[in-house]
């Protein structure tokens, strides 16, 4: 049971963190006069106010409902939503997962392209989560891996998302694109770029700005699927599994 507030202890809490009487009611979504009766004694403090208070000591943002992501999102709508979704994955993976995220990112990307990377973060390939490379010539070269990267130069293109599943000398790789300029055309210069890349191996996914936008977790299964895919081919090929798994659509 929270222990009563009395008016002088109110004002002793905005005296020692300098705040008027304005600056509390703005942080309680109280009214002025109201904290004026609590210090005059006019009205009890509600116990209750005691939690408030020392969440505003220890700088804990109100709650609030989440911005819903939309056509409309502004990057900072977007950043909100991927803090949000790291710290979905536990207090220890939050510092450590917007660091990586914020190093990956570039400055013109797209809330879409931000979007995107954010759900990337922590994504698996069906045997082990994915890696994030800031720079992805320094993705490993050896072992068991599946690592991702922001516009990577895959030489034929620079998709937004560029994905590599390793397994020792046996590699296969994955282009995710955000299709911004004139979505769903099929442009000479998007052809040209899709068919380099097949004819490499590597395989190519597509979507527009507003499939990220309106319905990311569909994107993101879309891409899970894949990399699942991916990742059964090179064990395959490397010899770690007598039959490689593949999409319902690809049996």
């Amino acid at each position: 049971m929270l222990d009563e507030l009395a008016g002088e202890d109110v004002k002793a809490f905005r005296d020692a963190h300098g705040l008027s009487r304005l600056d509390l009611a703005d942080r309680i979504g109280g009214a002025v006069r109201t904290i004026e009766d609590w210090e005059a004694g006019r009205r009890q403090p509600p116990p209750l106010l005691r939690l408030v208070l020392a969440a505003i000591e220890r700088k804990l943002e109100p709650w609030r409902l989440p911005t819903p992501i939309g056509p409309d999102s502004t990057p900072a709508d977007i950043r909100e939503a991927a803090t949000r979704r790291f710290q979905l994955l536990g207090d220890d993976e939050v510092a450590r997962h917007e660091d990586d995220y914020a190093r990956a990112l570039r400055d013109e990307a797209t809330p879409a392209e931000m979007l995107i990377l954010a759900h990337m973060v922590h994504v698996s390939d069906g045997y082990q989560w994915t890696q994030l490379y800031d720079d992805w010539s320094q993705r490993p070269k050896s072992g068991w891996h599946t690592t991702f990267a922001f516009r990577p130069d895959f030489q034929a293109a620079r998709p937004t998302i560029g994905f590599e599943t390793r397994y020792d000398n046996v590699a296969k790789q994955l282009a995710v694109f955000i299709d911004i300029h004139r979505p769903g055309e099929r442009l000479p210069e998007k052809v040209q770029a899709e068919n380099a890349l097949l004819a490499r191996g590597i395989k190519v996914i597509s979507f527009s700005a507003l499939d990220v936008l309106a319905d990311t977790e569909r994107c993101t299964d879309t891409i899970e699927m894949v990399l699942g895919e991916i990742a059964e081919e090179v064990l395959f090929e490397a010899g770690q599994i007598e039959v490689a798994w593949k999409r319902p659509d690809r049996r």
